[in-house]
């Protein structure tokens, strides 16, 4: 078994097509296959099936193929690693970063990174998640920075960074309100209270089906900054929805003028939270190495 085999053994998967893997490979046909035959026999096991429709994997090939892209990603960041300490960083960086990871992380590790590469010229942009995911697909920045559900995935042009870091939501509501007596609160529950609402396209979305269903909620409210949001809900004018990092060294905690309680149904999950990049992007030693930053 060599990583030539496994390269080949990803481009099929990836392609559904021997003839178009060995085309982008730029090696022949019956190369290619030559080659997969013999790592078939070295692991005792058929990994892919051909059919009119295309090369598909076997059963067992789909148990095995997950752990050879592992291991193609791994070697891709040892050798990111690698070239990062043996060489100079160089470029520029342009990050696009949900508004939860741009007040509580970017600040610290772009501090640090800055101080270690002070030629590297970063660009720091916020916008919801689906617009991120979009420009960094189209390769407009180099990073970007979203939440994503435990089993969500991304398309196959897309590095994946976890950040080593998650979220679940929570119910903040003013002091001493009747709402803290409760043990489980979910949207029905909220109904009959004014609402605060965090005007990001992720709580429209959670909002939407809830409010179709069951009827609107009572909103008095919409910001999109985290600050007047809490302070709003502080002065007894409405409840609110928000993660869980957001509260992080919140003030308005720390004095108990809020109270933060679980949430129930739709928000009974967390989100996990990590980097993006483009696999074609050229500056990924400079991307590795900040995101090395952002973890820890």
């Amino acid at each position: 078994m060599n990583f030539e085999q496994l390269v080949y053994v990803k481009k099929i998967y990836e392609v559904e097509s021997i003839i178009h893997a060995a085309q982008a490979l730029h090696i022949s046909q019956s190369a290619m296959s030559q080659s997969i035959a013999n790592l078939e026999i070295e692991l005792g096991y058929k990994l892919f099936e051909r059919s009119r429709k295309g090369t598909f994997p076997t059963e067992v090939g789909k148990r095995l193929i997950p752990f050879i892209i592992d291991i193609l990603d791994a070697r891709d960041d040892l050798e990111g690693e690698i070239d990062a300490l043996n060489s100079k960083l160089t470029g520029s960086l342009k990050i696009a970063t949900i508004p939860t990871l741009f007040n509580k992380i970017i600040p610290k590790a772009l501090s640090a990174f800055k101080n270690d590469y002070p030629h590297i010229e970063i660009e720091v942009i916020e916008s919801d998640r689906a617009n991120i995911i979009t420009m960094v697909n189209n390769n407009e920045v180099d990073i970007g920075l979203v939440g994503k559900r435990e089993n969500e995935t991304f398309n196959k042009g897309l590095k994946i960074y976890p950040l080593n870091l998650s979220t679940d939501f929570r119910l903040i509501v003013p002091k001493k309100s009747k709402l803290s007596l409760k043990d489980n609160i979910d949207l029905t529950v909220l109904q009959q209270y004014p609402f605060v609402l965090y005007d990001r396209n992720f709580y429209h979305d959670n909002l939407k089906e809830f409010e179709e269903e069951n009827g609107p909620l009572k909103i008095v409210f919409r910001t999109n900054n985290p600050s007047v949001l809490i302070k709003t809900v502080s002065e007894g004018l409405g409840i609110s929805i928000v993660s869980s990092l957001m509260l992080e060294d919140d003030p308005y905690i720390e004095h108990e003028l809020i109270e933060q309680l679980p949430m129930g149904s739709p928000f009974d999950y967390f989100i996990y939270f990590v980097a993006l990049s483009n696999k074609e992007n050229n500056h990924k030693k400079t991307i590795q190495t900040f995101i090395e930053y952002l973890k820890y």
